[in-house]
């Protein structure tokens, strides 16, 4: 709800463009809710990492300012060293970027991308295995109550 309240709100007080093509809805569909339970399950797996409520901030706001500069969402992607980009590239941020920057961009948008195109295949890759790896990750650290 809040995300679609999101577009309303973007579209009518700030003029932005949604999609008009059925694709690129579908498009945001399947990133969208790849990418949130990606992100879902990292974050489970993230809140093992802090030794108490307390500290949980100081612990993940850095991980997720970092990750967010660095995946082209505050910052165009290209002005990026090369390094940066492919340093991004395996974390599933950037995919989630990129597969947004296809939805709500248009299409020339995709010579700034790395190859100069938009690649759903390796967004739906990408995620995919970063969906395993958040699975097992937070099948393995979470619990009820610490161990300590």
């Amino acid at each position: 709800m809040q995300t679609g309240l999101l577009l309303v709100v973007a579209a009518l007080a700030f003029d932005v463009d949604l999609p008009t093509s059925l694709d690129r809805w579908f498009t945001f569909g399947w990133v969208f809710v790849l990418g949130l339970a990606t992100s879902a399950l990292l974050g489970v797996a993230l809140s093992a990492v802090p030794r108490s409520g307390r500290s949980a901030t100081a612990v993940v706001i850095p991980i997720v300012l970092f990750l967010q500069f660095v995946s082209g969402v505050y910052l165009p992607f290209t002005i990026l060293p090369g390094w940066l980009q492919n340093l991004a590239s395996v974390f599933p941020l950037k995919w989630i970027a990129e597969g947004m920057r296809h939805v709500f961009l248009p299409d020339e948008f995709r010579f700034a991308e790395q190859g100069h195109s938009w690649n759903l295949a390796g967004i739906a890759i990408a995620l995919g295995i970063w969906l395993v790896v958040g699975l097992i990750l937070a099948r393995a650290t979470f619990r009820w109550t610490r161990r300590d």
